[in-house]
């Protein structure tokens, strides 16, 4: 009886301290936005083999030389606070970008997108 009450204690202990982690679960997930920070809006002879940057938690990254993002030339599922393009980008050329957190499927979008222009080389 003492071994059958010491499990139940430990299940309990191990489902009380590793918890739940869903978004639909009881702990709280963020659903805030990432805030963008490089490369910074606007900012011109930007490296071609560019690494972006944003501030909170992003899951995807997508890049467009359109700023409606209605078929974004590039997205990449994302972790932590950086990202480096695995291809040059095109030389010369304007680009957008903005970067967001899923939820429980809902995406919740960076609230601004930055344009950046990439150098000769």
């Amino acid at each position: 009886m003492k071994h059958i009450l010491a499990l139940l204690i430990l299940a309990f202990m191990a489902v009380f301290v590793y918890g739940c982690d869903s978004a639909t679960d009881s702990k709280s997930v963020s659903t805030n936005p990432p805030g963008l920070l490089k490369p910074y809006e606007g900012d011109s002879n930007v490296s071609r083999a560019v690494t972006f940057e944003w501030s909170g938690t992003a899951t995807v990254l997508i890049i467009d030389v359109n700023p409606t993002f209605a078929t974004p030339l590039y997205t990449y599922d994302v972790t932590g606070n950086t990202f480096t393009m695995p291809t040059a980008l095109t030389a010369n050329s304007v680009y957008y970008w903005k970067a967001g957190n899923t939820v429980g499927g809902t995406t919740y979008w960076s609230t601004d997108y930055f344009r950046f222009k990439t150098g000769g080389n």
